[in-house]
C-alpha cells in the first residue's frame, strides 16, 4: 500500500492494495478488452479528514472535464468514474476531452488510437474531440479541469472559468523532472527513486502550479531491472489513487497549500539542485535517445534503453569489397543481455568493428562470436559486455547477430 504526503491530512484506517480496477483500466485503453468491474466495498475506499476542509465545509459536488490521452492518463479517468458511480456528493459529471489521433502508417492513411477517448466511449462518457482550445469554452456547470498526461496547455481563461481551477497529476518528484517524459528520464538516468505529485494546473507555464500532495521521501524505489511497462503501470495507478484521495480530501478547495519536500530536501545537500537552472528537466524522447554512445555508455546504460525502447540502434561501416563496402548503414540491437569480461574472454573469435555516432566520431572495437549461438559481444565504457542475440541491419529482417551483423565485421589484419 503506498501512501503519500498531505498538510494537515490524517489517513484514517484502510485496507487494500492498489484497486485493481486501475490495472484493468490500463489494459482496457491498452488493448481494447472488455471491461467487468465490481463494486468497491466501502473499507476499500480511504477516506481523509483535513483542518482546511472542516472549516470551510464540504465541497460543491464536482463537475470535473478530465484531459487525457494515454493508458497513463486512463488510469486516472478509471479511478474518476468510479468515484463517481460511489460518491456523487463528490463527482457529480465527468467530460471527457482528448486530441484527435494523429495520422500514420504509409501514406499517412491511417488514425492512431487515441486510449483515452476509447476507455470514455466505453464508460459512456460526453467527449470533446479537439486538436487545442482555440475557439472552445469551457461546458457550462464544469468547476473542476483535470489534466493528466494531456500534452496540450490548459490556458488560463479555461481555468479562470472553473471555480476549483485546474489539477494534474505528474509522475516524478516536483520540481525534479518537470516536463512531457519524467518516467522515460527517471529511468534512463538510472534514478534509484521516483515518486507521484498532485499539483494544480498553473495558468503560466507547465508543472509550475502548487503541489498539493507529494510521495513522502525517499520516494518509490525504482527497480532497473523491473520491466519499463509494469513501471508505468504502478506508477499510473499511483497517480489515481492520489488524484481520488486528493480530491476526498478536498486539496482542490482554496487555499491551497505546499505539500512538496523535494526541493527543500535537495537544497540542504549543498548540489544546488534547488536552482532553477540546476534543476533537471524531462523532455519528450525521440530517436537520437536510442543510439548507442559507445564512449560513455556503461552495460547498464545500455540495458535500461532496451527495456524503455525495446531496441537501441547504432551506425557501423560496411567491411568487404563488395558495392557497398565503406557506406555506414545503420544497426539495431533488438535482444541484449549483459555479460560479463569472463564470460566474453571466453570466446576466441574476434572480428573487428567500425562504428560511426552522429556527429561522425568513428570507434573501432573487436567483437567476440559465438558461433554455436549466432551471439555478439560488445565490450562498453565500463569494462563490462553486451551479449547481442538478435539484431537487424536496417531495412531487413531481425535474425541471430552474428548472422545479421556478418557484413560489419572484418578479420583484425585484413586491412580495409
Amino acid at each position: 500500500m503506498f501512501m503519500y504526503s498531505l498538510r494537515r491530512v490524517a489517513l484514517s484506517a484502510a485496507s487494500g492494495g492498489v484497486c485493481q480496477h486501475h490495472r484493468l483500466a490500463w489494459a482496457c485503453a491498452a488493448q481494447l478488452q472488455t471491461q467487468t468491474t465490481a463494486p468497491r466495498s466501502s473499507s476499500s475506499r480511504r477516506r481523509f479528514a483535513t483542518s482546511r476542509v472542516l472549516a470551510k465545509g464540504v465541497s460543491d459536488p464536482l463537475k470535473i472535464l478530465f484531459c487525457g490521452s494515454d493508458p497513463f492518463s486512463c488510469a486516472s479517468l478509471q479511478a474518476l468514474h468510479e468515484e463517481q458511480l460511489a460518491n456523487k456528493g463528490l463527482v457529480e459529471d465527468i467530460e471527457v476531452m482528448v486530441v484527435p489521433g494523429k495520422k500514420v502508417g504509409r501514406g499517412l492513411t491511417e488514425t492512431a488510437r487515441v486510449p483515452c477517448k476509447e476507455l470514455a466511449e466505453q464508460l459512456g462518457l460526453k467527449i470533446h474531440e479537439r486538436p487545442s482550445f482555440e475557439d472552445w469554452t469551457l461546458p457550462t456547470g464544469i468547476n473542476l479541469v483535470v489534466a493528466v498526461s494531456f500534452g496540450l496547455f490548459v490556458p488560463p481563461r479555461i481555468l479562470s472559468s472553473a471555480k476549483y481551477g485546474g489539477l494534474n497529476i505528474h509522475p516524478s518528484l516536483l520540481p525534479h523532472l518537470r516536463g512531457p517524459a519524467p518516467i522515460h528520464r527517471a529511468f534512463l538516468r538510472g534514478d534509484t527513486f521516483t515518486g507521484i505529485s498532485l499539483q494544480t494546473l498553473s495558468p503560466k507555464s507547465f508543472d509550475r502550479g502548487t503541489i498539493l500532495a507529494q510521495t513522502p521521501a525517499p520516494g518509490i524505489p525504482l527497480d532497473q531491472t523491473q520491466p519499463f511497462h509494469a513501471l508505468k503501470r504502478d506508477l499510473a495507478a499511483r497517480g489515481a489513487t492520489m488524484l481520488v484521495e486528493g480530491l476526498r480530501a478536498g486539496l482542490h478547495v482554496p487555499p491551497h497549500d505546499d505539500a512538496g519536500w523535494w526541493a527543500a530536501a535537495h537544497a540542504q545537500d549543498g548540489d544546488n539542485n534547488n536552482n532553477e537552472a540546476a534543476l533537471e528537466y524531462a523532455p519528450k524522447t525521440s530517436k537520437a535517445d536510442l543510439e548507442v554512445d559507445w564512449k560513455a555508455w556503461t552495460a547498464d546504460d545500455l540495458m535500461r534503453h532496451m527495456n524503455v525502447f525495446n531496441t537501441v540502434w547504432t551506425r557501423a561501416v560496411v567491411q568487404g569489397a563488395g558495392k557497398r563496402a565503406g557506406a555506414v548503414r545503420r544497426v539495431l540491437f533488438t535482444r541484449a543481455r549483459v555479460a560479463s569480461a569472463d564470460e566474453a574472454a571466453g570466446f576466441k573469435r574476434e572480428q573487428l568493428a567500425v562504428f560511426v555516432n552522429s556527429s561522425d566520431m568513428r570507434y573501432e572495437m573487436l567483437v567476440k562470436l559465438d558461433g554455436a549461438t549466432d551471439n555478439c559481444y560488445f565490450p562498453l565504457a565500463d569494462g563490462r559486455w553486451i551479449c547481442v542475440s538478435n539484431a537487424k541491419m536496417e531495412g531487413t529482417n531481425g535474425r541471430g547477430a552474428m548472422s545479421a551483423l556478418r557484413k560489419i565485421f572484418r578479420a583484425p589484419d585484413q586491412p580495409f
